[in-house]
């Protein structure tokens, strides 16, 4: 059983609907179809509740379920949730244009990223070339420690707030360049608060290279980040910083509502 969390204790907290926003959750680890009892086991439920959420997401067309394999999947309406959320946030309308500025000075990959919880999510991706195909889809998460868009955001947090959100995860090697260290991760997201961006490199991919700077609301309260993402065979960490830092601080704090 699941401790219970603030957020559950609270009066207003809906538990059941909780659990089935979890139950379509749990396709974010990458499952292209998932079965009733891997379901319940990852949604830490009994078969029959798991059973029961299933059956009425698919009722309301979020779901289907293959007759054959009695597998479920989610259906193209799980997406127009997505796209409520692009089609109304007034940040998404406000960022386009500076990100398409971006893309056609440079010709490199440009996102629109937001901090949740210990994690970024890109909510706007304009791919460059020879991008793959999941690169160019929005909705991806990443540990906001690995990227320069998280790096950036979390630099706009108190310093207790940052140590928190270090000592809540576990760094992985996704290259043999990594910085896995949580005291270099706080020192190099302070850094990024000083200079106003984040720089990071060979991170996650070999030879790639990221630059972010934030958008700030009224408050001058980071809520965004935009990314440009480079790679070192055609860019110079030197060269990126000196002829891209400019740029992206021109749109960011075009974008930002000061």
């Amino acid at each position: 059983m699941i401790e219970k969390d603030a957020r559950q204790q609270h009066a207003q907290f809906i538990e059941t609907l909780e659990k089935g926003v979890r139950v379509l959750e749990v396709f974010r680890n990458g499952q292209t179809s998932i079965g009733l009892t891997e379901l319940a086991h990852l949604c830490h439920m009994s078969k029959s509740a798991a059973q029961r959420f299933t059956h009425t997401w698919c009722e309301l067309g979020y779901l289907a379920k293959d007759e054959h394999s009695r597998r479920y999947r989610l259906t193209h309406k799980a997406l127009e949730l997505g796209f409520l959320y692009l089609h109304t946030d007034p940040l998404i309308s406000r960022a386009l244009p500076a990100l398409k500025l971006i893309r056609e000075r440079c010709n490199l990959t440009v996102n629109l990223s937001v901090l949740s919880g210990h994690d970024i999510v890109y909510v706007m991706r304009i791919p460059g070339p020879n991008q793959t195909f999941a690169e160019m889809l929005p909705g991806r998460r990443m540990p906001a420690w690995s990227t320069s868009a998280g790096r950036v955001l979390l630099s706009a947090l108190p310093d207790e707030q940052i140590r928190a959100s270090l000592a809540s995860v576990e760094p992985v090697p996704y290259t043999a360049h990594t910085e896995l260290d949580r005291d270099v991760l706080f020192e190099q997201i302070v850094q990024a608060r000083k200079q106003g961006y984040a720089f990071t490199r060979d991170q996650v991919l070999i030879g790639q290279l990221g630059l972010a700077a934030p958008i700030r609301n009224v408050h001058f309260q980071a809520v965004a980040a935009v990314n440009i993402t480079a790679h070192s065979s055609n860019w110079s960490a030197e060269k990126m910083q000196q002829e891209l830092v400019p740029l992206l601080m021109e749109v960011t704090q075009a974008v930002s509502v000061g």
